[in-house]
Order: structure tokens, then C-alpha cells, then sequence
């Protein structure tokens, strides 16, 4: 088991940080290969100071570099292959794709984040104005996004060290980069509500395995319909090859590791906001939390941490940042030890319960140790290397159980919430909706007349929603402390397979 730390943002963006407050954490990170040592000697804080979290500063003086990525320090040898030009890609037409979305007959549910409140203040069209986010709108059971998967922010993927290999429109060997990009599809994406999903009483890594229809990794195999495994001891019922959420501007997120169960800050192939362009092109994805202490850069920041006045705030509960499959709220980082939530340990698939939330996940940070499976430019002398990580949202598991697959409940989840297989009758819009969000220059099909409204990047969540009646979630309790691990309250070490325990 290794320690983990849990920093938060000094009030000033580039303050030093005197006496970081962290939640101390113990987990096995099997996953990544990592092997038992001791705790105490890797203990190390990670304050989130400007862009620290990155290679794209300077640590100790918070200046900025030439480089442009996440990663550890070892991360500095450019792949020099010719970048994927997917240039000559014709994209869609998003007009017409939004023209071919379905109406039905349904009555729209009314939980808070179907309300146009809701809508308007926590979708938005990203950073540049260009996010992936169409239309967003409830039926009866879930929440829908029309969405192209573009981030809403500029991207720093041509400054990856080591971007993933692919194969360009001309069948050219090559690697990914800013020209990688394609938009080849307007994608329906389906989270059910709270009065629909149901959480697991467990926080097991392997409680959703049965609902992969293809079940385990296995080698010699693709890894469609497959879950995270080694064959062995190491099986993450999360999806191999696809994404676990979505965000609120409507780009996917992915797990924290690559399908070779490897973190992909450890394989240096992910951009200053965690994100690439995979082997066979599409829209950058992310594989870690899209925060950035830069005001205007990735997803979210501190200055999106604001109170009822409007007013920059870092002890209020963190914005909505994004939809996980499952049906839970994704929630940005802790910035203050004061702010709601933050006593609360999160569990090992990364969520909580608190005051009257419902349960939702947080992105965290995580101290990870290199493998010898680094792409450090030497691998033997980064083996054993301790970084900082940095967990989107779900961890180890998704706490609700992935088995709602439509009015019917006859489909697989495999087919129904990751692998793009949604039957569009019963994601159609509810014939009349009042409370739906479309992009400024766009029109829906089937709505009534509105006032949506163009959202910023996140903002602070509403008066957060009840939980979901009829449903339990396993919370454990935890403290804030200092860097001492003696004043850690409890801990729970899980067997290797069973991964992070929260506090």
C-alpha cells in the first residue's frame, strides 16, 4: 500500500504553501504495478500552486516552460513521429444530425437537474465558446446530452511527450496530435436519474463485472465490452475502452488508466488538462481531472468556485463538472478543508454522501509510484518514481449498478450506457419540454418555447438535490488533518483487487 495525499488551493494561486492541510489515504494501486513499500517514506504533498500539477511550470518558482503537458518530471522525450492528419476528415453537419433527434411521448422528470435553472447554470459551451454540448434535456428517466465531444478549451496535445500511435486518413503510421482530431457523429449520451439508478451497498471494484458482456480483459482479445484485468489479481469492473462519464461541456472522460492498465501520466501521453486524441482519432478525451489553477484554462478553475453573491469563494462545495454513466453528478476538487463535503473520505469509487447531497463523485489526487512500463526517456532510472495523479471522477468502480438499459430493462448496460448502442425511442425528446438547453444557433426538436440561456464554464451548483429515495450508500468517516499521519482518523486498507478505501 502506498500513502496517498489529498492538497488543496492556497488562497493565493501562487502562495506557498506553509502547512498544506491533505486527507492521508491508504491504497494499493496494483493496477499500475506498483509494489508494496513503505508509507511513511514516500509521504509528499503536492500543493495546487498555478499550474504546478504539470510539467508546464516550473515547481519551485511556478513560471512558465516551453512545455505543455502533465506528467512526471521524466517526461521530456518528444515522440518526433509525423503527427495523425486527420485534417481532410469531413466533420458533420450539426444542424442536421440535431434535426434527427426523436420525440416521444413522456412526461419530463422534475428533479433538480432536469429544472431550466439548472440546465442553464451547469452546461455551458466551454472555455472557447466551441464545446461538444448541443442540446441537454430530461425524459422521464434520464438525463440526455446531444454532444459532438469537443472539450470547449485550447488544447496543448502537440506538446504530449509521448501521444498515442495511430493511423492518419492516408493509412500512414503516426501519432496523435492537434490535427488528430475528427467530428464524425452527433452522439447521444444517457445518464438515469436518481429516482431510476440504483447504488450498490459495496464500494468493490468488481461490483459491476457481470454487466460486461464481454467480461475481463483477456490477451489476444480487443477490449471492447471489456473491463479492466490482468488475468489475475487486478480486475476494475470499468470499461477498457471507453469512457465513464461525460462533462458538463460535453467531452468524455475516460478512467485514469490507459487500456494497458497503465496511468497515462506515467505513459507521458496526456496534455495539460489530462487529455488526448486516441489511436483512432475522434475528440481529445480526458484520462484525469480537467482543473487547472490557470484562470481560463481546461475545464474548470478556482475562479468558477464563486458564492450566491458571484463572488470567488473556494470554502463553497465545488461546481457540477460532469455526468457519470452510472447516473451520479461529477463534482470538481476541494479547494478549502472548510468547504461542505470535505470532511466526508471519498470511497473507492471516488463518491460521497454528505449534508444533503445525494451521492456524486469528486476528482482527487493521488500519489502514484512509475513502473518499469514508463515511456521516460530512461526507464530503468524512473522506475520507482513518485508523481502526483489526478482521478477524474469514478475511481475503482462505479457505486451505482450499471443494469438500467431502458423502459424495457432488456438490454445489456454495454450496449446501452458506453458503447454508443442507446435506442434513440427512448432517449427522444418528451414532446412539449419546457426545460431543455440548446446551444445558441441551434433548435430541438419536439420542445416548447424557452429562454435558454448561454451558461459559463462551471458555476456552483444549485441547492443540491435530496438522495434518491429507497437507496443506502456505504460512508465512512474521515478528517481533514495536517502532513502527520498520525492524525489521520481511520483508514481501511482493501486487498489489492478491492484498490483505494476511503477514511
Amino acid at each position: 500500500a502506498i500513502l496517498e495525499t489529498y492538497p488543496h488551493l492556497p488562497a493565493h494561486a501562487h502562495e506557498e504553501q506553509t502547512d498544506p492541510i491533505m486527507l492521508l489515504r491508504v491504497a494499493t494501486l496494483a493496477a499500475i504495478g506498483v509494489a508494496s513499500v513503505n508509507a511513511a517514506a514516500i509521504l509528499e504533498t503536492y500543493p495546487l500552486t498555478a499550474d504546478c500539477d504539470c510539467n508546464s511550470v516550473n515547481v519551485n518558482t511556478c513560471a512558465e516552460t516551453s512545455a505543455a503537458i502533465c506528467g512526471p518530471s521524466y517526461c521530456t522525450d518528444m515522440n518526433t513521429a509525423a503527427k495523425c492528419d486527420n485534417s481532410a476528415t469531413t466533420d458533420i453537419t450539426i444542424a442536421t444530425e440535431l434535426a434527427k433527434v426523436k420525440t416521444q411521448t413522456c412526461t419530463q422528470a422534475t428533479e433538480t437537474k432536469c429544472t431550466q435553472a439548472w440546465l442553464d447554470a451547469n452546461i455551458n459551451v466551454g472555455r472557447n465558446g466551441d464545446g461538444g454540448v448541443i442540446a441537454a434535456y430530461c425524459t422521464d428517466r434520464y438525463l440526455v446530452l446531444q454532444t459532438t465531444m469537443k472539450p470547449g478549451w485550447t488544447t496543448d496535445m502537440n506538446d504530449i511527450s509521448q501521444p498515442p500511435g495511430g493511423t492518419a486518413s492516408d493509412n500512414t503510421a503516426c501519432v496523435t496530435g492537434e490535427i488528430s482530431s475528427t467530428m464524425g457523429k452527433l452522439e447521444t449520451q444517457v445518464f438515469p436519474l436518481e429516482h431510476v439508478y440504483e447504488l450498490w451497498g459495496t464500494e468493490l471494484s468488481t461490483q459491476n463485472d457481470i454487466y460486461f458482456s464481454n467480461g475481463a480483459q483477456a490477451t489476444g482479445q480487443t477490449d471492447t465490452g471489456r473491463y479492466f484485468s490482468d488475468g489475475a489479481s487486478v480486475n476494475i469492473a470499468l470499461p477498457a475502452d471507453a469512457g465513464v462519464g461525460i462533462s458538463v461541456a460535453g467531452q468524455s472522460i475516460y478512467p485514469l488508466y490507459s487500456n494497458t492498465r497503465q496511468i497515462t501520466l506515467e505513459s507521458c501521453e496526456v496534455d495539460s488538462c489530462n487529455e488526448h486524441v486516441g489511436q483512432g482519432g475522434g475528440q481529445p478525451h480526458l484520462h484525469g481531472d480537467p482543473f487547472s489553477a490557470t484562470t481560463g484554462k481546461c475545464l474548470y478553475s478556482p475562479e468558477n468556485y464563486t458564492n450566491a453573491d458571484g463572488t470567488q469563494d473556494l470554502t463553497v462545495h465545488p461546481p457540477a463538472i460532469g455526468f457519470s454513466y452510472d447516473g451520479p453528478l461529477i463534482y470538481g476538487r476541494h479547494l478549502a478543508n472548510t468547504a461542505p463535503g470535505f470532511s466526508t473520505g471519498l470511497d473507492n469509487c471516488g463518491g460521497h454522501v454528505h449534508d444533503s447531497y445525494a451521492y456524486h463523485y469528486h476528482p482527487q489526487v493521488v500519489q502514484a509510484t512509475t513502473s518499469s512500463g514508463n515511456k521516460g526517456i530512461s526507464k530503468s532510472a524512473n522506475t520507482g518514481k513518485t508523481y502526483p495523479a489526478f482521478v477524474a471522477g469514478p475511481y475503482n468502480c462505479w457505486k451505482a449498478k450499471i443494469t438500467d438499459t431502458g423502459a424495457s430493462g432488456s438490454e445489456s448496460a454495454t450496449a446501452y450506457f458506453w458503447n454508443k448502442g442507446q435506442s434513440k425511442d427512448t432517449t427522444g425528446v418528451c414532446s412539449g419540454s419546457v426545460n431543455y438547453w440548446v446551444k445558441p444557433g441551434y433548435t430541438l426538436n419536439g420542445v416548447a418555447s424557452t429562454t435558454s440561456t448561454v451558461s459559463p464554464p462551471p458555476s456552483p451548483p444549485p441547492s443540491p438535490p435530496s438522495p434518491p429515495p429507497g437507496t443506502e450508500a456505504v460512508v465512512t468517516e474521515t478528517t481533514a488533518t495536517d502532513s502527520s499521519a498520525s492524525r489521520v482518523v481511520a483508514a481501511l486498507a482493501l486487498a489489492a483487487a478491492v484498490a483505494v478505501a476511503a477514511m
